[in-house]
């Protein structure tokens, strides 16, 4: 069971990858009227996993870059033709993006005093 843990960035992430796979592929094959209803419902779908599962990004900035994808199933269903499958391309472009990103070394940052002491010193020298 740790190697869930150890990779449960990857298993998070293609889960949200057949998601969205999913939701153009339907959009192909949805009648014109139904689209909204899949936006909608796979938008929510997609924004629930980011924040049910948040625990598995590096930080505040991929979790905020996988919710703002929410706004792509949301202007997508905004259209109410679809065809073709190009999305397979959009979506192997987002995949290998998250994918690097999450693997590029982070900086590592010097741990400073925190503010209340240094608020407490500039108190105390004035």
């Amino acid at each position: 069971m740790a190697w869930i843990k150890k990779y449960s960035w990857y298993l998070v992430s293609l889960f949200l990858l057949v998601i969205y796979l999913a939701f153009f592929y339907s959009l192909n094959v949805a009648e014109e009227s139904h689209v909204k209803y899949l936006g909608a419902g796979f938008a929510s779908g997609w924004l629930a996993t980011c924040f049910v599962c948040q625990s598995v990004f590096r930080n505040r900035f991929e979790f905020g870059m996988h919710t703002l994808l929410t706004l792509d199933f949301v202007l997508e269903a905004l259209f109410p033709i679809h065809s073709g499958y190009g999305f397979f391309f959009c979506a192997a472009s987002f995949w290998t993006v998250f994918l690097v990103y999450h693997h590029i070394p982070l900086p590592k940052i010097k741990a400073t005093e925190p503010v209340a002491v240094v608020a407490e010193q500039s108190e105390a020298a004035s």
